[in-house]
């Protein structure tokens, strides 16, 4: 059985993800920071281990991937790395402040590199992993108000991007998927003025997108199955966007 582990698992596409894949018989690892209201049903079920846990803390990740593995009796083959924080200061670079903008790089890059450090070995013993990242479009268009969320994105694709070439050969294979906005409901996670961004950016997206369409969680899902599925065997390294042909 296949065992898939999803961090920043009560996002709104992580919890999505979790929901259809434990329908479709996988075991599952879900890592959540604070809130896990999205996954609640989920929690305490056969076949699922459940924690939560500072991404950004090596130590505390370690130890709930040890966890999972005492209580679920293997190690996941499989991992989505959904957390993320945003640039939630809305403002141009030289408005920014410092801390801010090393608490999003740090929060992303790092946590990135800490699920990726303890679930990689297990894989390469195995000598079997599939690996999605979570980018985003504005790694190759950037954001306006939003550098510190942008170029995180960007050393994520990068770094999966050497994870590729070091692990390819293990048939572990790696790519990260860069949507553009999803359509989600934006109340449900940010409030205030950096809603009202958030709702300026959706629309000012939604007019300019060839498609004139959001990127939706069940076609992300598409995408992520062929991705996970045994049958790849060379595509890997890649950056794969989902943008309504927005360049």
């Amino acid at each position: 059985m296949r065992q898939i582990l999803i961090s920043g698992a009560n996002s709104q596409v992580g919890s999505y993800l979790a929901k259809e894949y434990y329908k479709e018989g996988f075991q599952l690892v879900l890592l959540y920071h604070n809130r896990n209201e999205r996954i609640a049903e989920q929690l305490g079920k056969e076949g699922i281990f459940s924690c939560s846990v500072d991404l950004c803390d090596a130590t505390a990740v370690q130890a709930a991937i040890s966890e999972s593995v005492k209580q679920l009796k293997q190690n996941s083959d499989i991992l989505i790395h959904c957390a993320a924080v945003r640039s939630s200061d809305a403002l141009p670079l030289f408005q920014t402040e410092p801390f801010q903008f090393t608490y999003v790089l740090k929060s992303n890059i790092i946590s990135a590199y800490n699920v990726l450090r303890y679930s990689l070995p297990p894989m390469q013993e195995k000598r079997f992993g599939r690996v999605i990242m979570f980018g985003s479009d504005v790694s190759r268009k950037g954001l306006k108000n939003g550098s510190a969320y942008a170029a995180s994105k960007a050393a994520i694709a990068n770094m999966v991007k050497s994870v590729a070439l070091e692990l390819a050969k293990d048939n572990i294979l790696i790519n990260t998927v860069s949507p553009a906005p999803i359509k989600t409901a934006l109340e449900e996670d940010y409030s205030g003025e950096y809603l009202q961004f958030r709702q300026r950016y959706f629309a000012d997206y939604l007019t300019n997108v060839p498609t004139g369409k959001f990127v939706t969680k069940e076609e992300i899902k598409k995408v992520i199955d062929l991705l996970i599925s045994e049958d790849l065997q060379n595509l890997t390294g890649e950056e794969i966007f989902i943008d309504g042909g927005s360049k």
